[in-house]
């Protein structure tokens, strides 16, 4: 927009033109799809400097859309003290403390921890954070990720968002998502696939491609067993050496030409 001269030759501010623009690819997108809701996440650590232009512009669509139409969760973590036994909340009241700096005040509190969350570190967080009990949700760490959406519906989630946000309530029917969590393994069958990047060390770099597999698998009732192979290492080793013992193989795609032979 610069390049084309829209802002007449004005400076270009981060408030409020860059919050401006971001604010505009939601609404853009909420047109676009006519959804109902929208789910909007900003990643990183709340303080970031990265991060603090999204942060702003989820702030301010709250004023313009009104307070009843938006629901802020806060993912938090919940670190535990090996010495002490014990979990620490402090981390938690220090990044709603930075994000009711800048405005924000979460509705919801969802607490990531390896151990059991007791009723009494529920009420720390309530109390030193400003939300009800009910809105500090534990979410221990589980084997499989897509149980989350059950255990955050056990903890009533739902019904925190369909009060807050005046949505029609309707009873919650998970009977598919359940039959899908329980189709996910272990499985007799497996089946040993390929995966040849040039960025498996970082294997999140393929996310997506790892999941479509494990969700073929899934399909036909069989273990994927990924076998993460550099393309560089080919073409040291050739692929005999490699490639000899999998049913199958995945080459995801990349950039430049290093690893294009393997």
């Amino acid at each position: 927009k610069e390049r084309r001269g829209d802002f007449l030759g004005g400076t270009i501010q981060t408030v409020s033109h860059v919050t401006n623009e971001i604010k505009e690819r939601i609404r853009t997108l909420a047109r676009e799809s006519k959804a109902e809701i929208m789910v909007v996440e900003v990643g990183g650590t709340v303080g970031d400097i990265e991060g603090q232009p999204f942060l702003e512009s989820i702030r301010q669509m709250r004023n313009e859309v009104g307070r009843e139409s938006v629901f802020y969760v806060h993912l938090t973590l919940l670190p535990y003290i090996s010495a002490t036994g014990e979990l620490k909340t402090k981390p938690t009241q220090h990044s709603v403390k930075e994000l009711r700096a800048i405005g924000i005040q979460p509705d919801a509190i969802v607490c990531r921890s390896d151990y059991a969350v007791s009723d009494s570190i529920r009420g720390k967080i309530g109390l030193f954070c400003d939300v009800p009990v009910k809105a500090a949700i534990p979410l221990l760490t589980v084997d499989n990720i897509y149980s989350v959406p059950m255990i955050l519906e056990e903890w009533r989630l739902g019904d925190l968002l369909v009060e807050s946000l005046n949505l029609k309530d309707s009873p919650c029917d998970m009977t598919e998502w359940k039959s899908m969590v329980d189709t996910m393994g272990p499985h007799k069958n497996k089946v040993a696939i390929a995966v040849v990047g040039k960025y498996v060390e970082l294997r999140d770099s393929y996310i997506s491609v790892k999941e479509a597999l494990q969700h073929a698998g899934f399909y036909h009732d069989c273990d994927i067993n990924i076998h993460w192979i550099r393309a560089e290492d080919i073409e040291i080793e050739g692929p005999d050496a490699l490639l000899k013992t999998v049913s199958g193989i995945v080459v995801p795609g990349g950039f430049g030409s290093r690893g294009v032979n393997g």
